[in-house]
């Protein structure tokens, strides 16, 4: 029922702000059984660039994977679409739902919705992907009928791993979003070993002993190995992994008050979550509930959203997670999306949005570079984008985009695939926060104006790190 409900929720509020805009009502029907073309009508069909989006229909990172798809194929049909061979395309989108979010997951359904719409709504291209138990399954199916599929939301190297160790099956897959596990792993590595040193410098305090609380999926699986590995044995400041707590997908809430007297008991000063779904929710608010003496800093996916404040009830202030992108000039593209996505939708963008915008940029470059449609033609081209040949300017969440040609993941590092560490703070807000071994942190750079050279100005950080007002420090 409450799915049911959300996803009732969802449609009439589409509505409502469709209506209120004053915009047509057809915006939102290609949720249902048929494509639209954003921004332009009376196309006729073997004019269609046609994108299938597959991805959860009622929750966040479906939703977001087809509404960044939707925004930048507006963008692209309201300016006159692509020219390809004297002809001009327009992206068409159509999605369906994979129910991979939901905690009682049967791959069955992802694997039905992608046979649907590559057999019956005819989709050309695929963009989208996020439990990776669940795109494990339905992936084979894009793979068996050889179209290009851009991977939005699932991080699992697993992937990126099988388009080297098998290319010609898989050699149809490029990630778009996010970074792969390992490199999700190490740049929260790079956070955390400034942020210990961070805080003994500001507060004399000394944070040593951590927590990691995580799904027990197979995306966690990565991280966590490569946190342990690098925390506790590193020439910065060394960390001690005291807890790990795997948690079943289908914890409720009254699940996490144990899992925070776990993590006191064990003397953890940091706890670090590798959470996607809706424990992070009931984690923060059992957080705030009890007021441990233990920071949280990780990945919280839901954490990403811009209603995550009013959803935890404030509860999740202090909170700093990996977000691919806030409101701030991380690149010549990003305020320009941010409010362009923020004025569409009415909210901040997921990670899976931004992966899909990027995804069909990606995708409509490729097509305008060769003037053609063929998967092999387009993976050619695309294999050129490498760190000898980037993309720049077109995405917002690097600098420079690019692949590894071998493995098609994305290129983990400044100035290209990196993300940010966000912070809820005590006046509402989310703000980015340093992380000077990560991307450029000014005012607190380690080298000030020279460690970080960029073609542009960019502005990232927004504010220094927060402690809870309850430690006392």
């Amino acid at each position: 029922m409450e799915r049911n409900t959300k996803r009732i929720l969802a449609i009439i509020l589409i509505v409502v702000i469709g209506v209120g805009a004053g915009v047509g009502i057809w915006w939102f029907i290609g949720r249902g059984p048929g494509y639209v073309t954003p921004g332009v009508s009376g196309i006729p069909e073997d004019q269609w660039i046609k994108v299938g989006c597959l991805g959860d229909t009622g929750e966040i990172q479906g939703d977001g994977n087809w509404e960044g798809a939707w925004l930048a194929a507006y963008e692209i049909n309201t300016n006159g679409g692509i020219n390809v061979n004297g002809t001009d395309y327009y992206v068409a989108l159509i999605s369906e739902d994979t129910d991979e979010s939901n905690p009682q997951l049967e791959t069955s359904r992802g694997v039905a919705a992608a046979e649907k719409i590559i057999n019956v709504d005819k989709a050309e291209y695929i963009i989208g992907g996020f439990r990776t138990e669940s795109l494990k399954a339905y992936w084979e199916v894009v793979m068996d009928n050889q179209k290009l599929f851009f991977g939005t939301g699932a991080a699992t190297d697993y992937f990126c791993e099988q388009v080297e160790e098998s290319y010609n099956r898989y050699k149809y897959f490029f990630r778009t979003m996010p970074i792969n596990s390992s490199s999700l792993g190490l740049e929260t590595i790079m956070f955390l070993l400034t942020l210990g040193p961070l805080i003994n410098a500001t507060y004399g305090e000394e944070i040593f002993n951590v927590a990691i609380i995580r799904e027990n999926l197979d995306w966690t699986v990565p991280m966590y190995e490569a946190l342990v590995e690098n925390l506790e044995d590193n020439t910065v400041w060394n960390y001690s992994v005291v807890e790990d707590i795997a948690y079943p997908i289908t914890a409720t809430a009254e699940d996490f008050g144990p899992y925070w007297n776990q993590i006191e008991t064990a003397g953890a000063r940091l706890a670090i979550p590798i959470i996607s779904a809706q424990g992070g929710i009931y984690m923060m608010k059992k957080y705030a509930e009890l007021k441990p003496e233990c920071m949280v800093a990780g990945i919280d996916v839901q954490s990403q959203s811009s209603t995550f404040w009013d959803d935890t009830d404030g509860d999740c202030v202090y909170e700093t997670i990996m977000q691919p992108l806030t409101n701030v000039s991380k690149t010549p593209v990003s305020k320009d999306y941010w409010n362009a996505f923020a004025d569409k939708w009415g909210h901040a963008p997921l990670y899976t949005a931004t992966g899909a915008y990027d995804a069909m940029y990606l995708l409509i470059h490729a097509i305008n570079e060769t003037q053609a449609f063929d998967a092999d033609t387009l993976i050619d081209e695309i294999e050129t984008y490498d760190k000898n040949n980037p993309l720049m300017g077109m995405s917002p969440t690097g600098p420079l985009s690019a692949w590894w040609p071998n493995t098609h993941d994305i290129v983990e590092g400044w100035p290209y695939g990196v993300t940010e560490f966000a912070q809820w703070q005590d006046d509402g807000t989310k703000k980015c926060v340093p992380a000077p071994l990560v991307y450029p942190s000014a005012p607190f750079d380690l080298v000030p104006g020279s460690f970080w050279p960029s073609p542009w100005n960019y502005t990232l950080v927004e504010s220094p790190f927060q402690v809870p007002d309850w430690f006392g420090w």
